[in-house]
This record gives C-alpha cells, structure tokens and sequence, in this order.
C-alpha cells in the first residue's frame, strides 16, 4: 500500500482511508481479540498545549509521529468489540487506543507495570539511554528508541525455570508506528509481523529485544 513519507501527510491521509474503511466492514465473526467496531471514527485531536501536559504527565517527548497522531486522532468514538469467535461468549468491548486526558491513568499503569517487570525507573532508563515505551492495544507498545521507534509485543514473563523474577518478552512487531497503523486499520485479524513480512529489512536491536530475537 502507498501511503505519504512524512509523519503529519501519513496521519491525515490515515485518518481518512481508515475512517472510509470502518465505514463499509464487517466484523470477523470467527476472530478472538479486540477488533474495530463497524461505523467507528476517530476522535477530534489535542492542542499543543494538550500534547505538551499529556508528554509531562508521562515524563518523556513523544516522536514526530506519535505527536501527528495524536494532533489529529485521540482515540476512537467507540470502543473495540471482542467477539470471541463463534464460541457463544458475550462480546467485550474496550478502548483500541488510549485518550488523554480519559485514559491518562491506565497508560501510566500499563508503562509502570512494564518497567517494574525489568525492576527499571524512568531515572534509570534516562541514565542508561533504555528507550522509553508507549502503550498502543493489548501488549503492543510504541519503543521509542530515536531510530524507527519500532512497535513491540511486550508480554510479560511469570518466574519459572530459569527464570527467577518476573520479567518482559518483547518480540517486534512492526518497524514504525505508521506500519502498526496500517496493519491494525486493515488486517486486524490476520496480520504477521514484519520480521517475517519484510524479513530483508535491517534492523536495529534495543534493550526491548529478547535474546533469541536478536540477529
């Protein structure tokens, strides 16, 4: 799919493809997991003013991209649905992607959660240059380590042979933010990650990396 280079062409341009295409789909009767609702819509974006108090209440800078993300799109007008295939379980409903100022407290939960798992603070990750992470859906976390700031799949570990304290599988998923965009909007149900859709392309481990996923 072509789709503009530049972070605020990308977003607008997203925000218009994905909006017709919530508009015209169906949901996957036979999927498990959170996925769009038909009709849904992206909320208006935040101010400067609202995208410089949401970066302090994290305590870091965002990219350009999560910054021309957030300008235009903060959060959807409904929340997710899981229909949990054709099990004949209840649907659920959940927010795909996190509001400020709504769900200021759950992102700020999510990322302590992770970093307590890695027994990590944020003076710590400052000191150390560890890339501070950003919570998108489920597990999926923006790692915003100043060269692609890739999107990883960061679930956590319970102690177990070998393992002694709890701690973080991190898997990437998708190079960029605006891949993780496309994939969610588009092939929900059904995408791979890029390591294996794109497996030619280099590729820079960071501290999220687990061992057997590094080169």
């Amino acid at each position: 799919m072509e789709y503009p280079a530049d972070p605020r062409e990308f977003m607008v341009w997203f925000k218009d493809r994905s909006e017709r295409h919530f508009a015209n789909m169906c949901l996957d009767l036979d999927a498990y997991g959170t996925q769009h609702q038909p009709g849904t819509k992206w909320r208006p974006g935040l101010t400067e003013s609202e995208l410089a108090a949401f970066e302090a209440a994290l305590g870091f800078a965002f990219p350009e991209e999560l910054r021309a993300f957030y300008r235009l799109m903060n959060g959807t007008d409904r929340p997710g649905v899981n229909v949990y295939g054709q099990s004949g379980l209840p649907y659920t409903y959940a927010p795909l992607y996190p509001s400020y100022p709504e769900h200021l407290p759950d992102i700020q939960r999510r990322i302590a959660q992770v970093l307590a798992a890695k027994g990590l603070t944020t003076d710590r990750m400052r000191e150390a240059a560890i890339p501070f992470v950003f919570p998108l859906v489920n597990f999926y976390f923006l790692v915003l380590d100043g060269h692609t700031n890739p999107v990883y799949l960061l679930s956590p570990l319970p102690p177990g042979r070998g393992r002694p304290h709890a701690d973080i599988y991190g898997e990437l998923w998708t190079d960029t933010l605006q891949g993780w965009l496309l994939k969610d909007a588009f092939d929900q149900c059904n995408h791979v990650n890029d390591a294996v859709e794109f497996p030619d392309r280099p590729r820079r481990p960071n501290y999220w990396t687990s061992p057997q996923d590094t080169p």
